[in-house]
């Protein structure tokens, strides 16, 4: 389960790279929007995407 969780994270990030919110994201993958969120949160995806472009 734990390799699923990294697979799906690095799925959430390349959607939200793409513009998606945590709401569509979490459609998406099956997951809470909340737990995009966190990871979100947790791991600075605001600040990433912006260093990214």
């Amino acid at each position: 389960m734990y390799q699923k969780k990294e697979i799906d994270k690095a799925k959430a990030y390349e959607y939200y790279c793409k513009g998606l919110n945590s709401k569509e994201i979490g459609k998406l993958l099956d997951c809470s929007f909340r737990t995009i969120q966190n990871y979100m949160s947790a791991e600075n995806w605001k600040h990433k995407r912006k260093v990214r472009k």
